[in-house]
């Protein structure tokens, strides 16, 4: 997918999510999201990766870091969030890395109690790739871009927030027709302005 259609992508969702603020303008505070998380899981995609030193490592479709940046409409009793961002995870070492990135799209809306907000979206991953640059072992895998439930429990303090997200996602490699378990778990901090 070249750059101009993930860039479309984007513009499109965070449209979406103004587009509903504006509509309801009066009822809604909205804020700026900047975030970040770890989350753990997911299939093995390379295993048994050695290092020098004797122990070895493996690349899990779950795993990864990720930063992420959009908008957030806060109403009474709800909250409507829209981001887009980067994950990426992997195996990283001084002679070559392994890594699985994709750019997550995502869209949750929530039930607010208090500062405690119990949500439920959907994720669009873009471009999954797994890239290898390991003695031996070099080259780039593209996967579908991919559609995932995701359930997230945050909460809220004023400009910050902390959370616990559960993805459920498949990514697909049409070259096999193999399909990869992407299920994880994520902890995260946001930062609204």
């Amino acid at each position: 997918m070249t750059t101009h259609k993930i860039a479309l992508a984007a513009l499109l969702a965070s449209g979406l999510t103004f587009n509903t603020v504006t509509q309801a303008q009066e009822q809604a505070q909205v804020s700026g999201i900047l975030g970040g998380g770890l989350s753990f899981g997911g299939e093995t995609l390379v295993d048994d990766i050695r290092f020098t030193d004797g122990s070895s490592d493996e690349v899990k479709t779950g795993e990864g870091f990720w930063l992420d940046f959009g908008f957030r409409a806060d109403f009474e009793e709800w909250a409507l969030k829209s981001t887009i961002g980067y994950k990426s995870g992997g195996v990283f070492a001084s002679n070559g890395d392994a890594t699985f990135s994709r750019m997550p799209l995502t869209i949750i809306g929530s039930i607010n109690n208090n500062g405690h907000l119990f949500g439920a979206g959907f994720t669009y991953e873009l471009n999954p790739e797994l890239e290898l640059d390991l003695p031996g072992l070099y080259g780039t895998a593209e996967f579908e871009n991919a559609l995932g439930l995701v359930l997230e429990y945050e909460n809220n303090y004023d400009i910050w927030a902390w959370g616990v997200r559960y993805t459920h996602i498949d990514y697909d490699y049409d070259p096999t027709g193999e399909t990869f378990d992407g299920n994880n778990i994520g902890f995260f901090f946001n930062w609204y302005f």
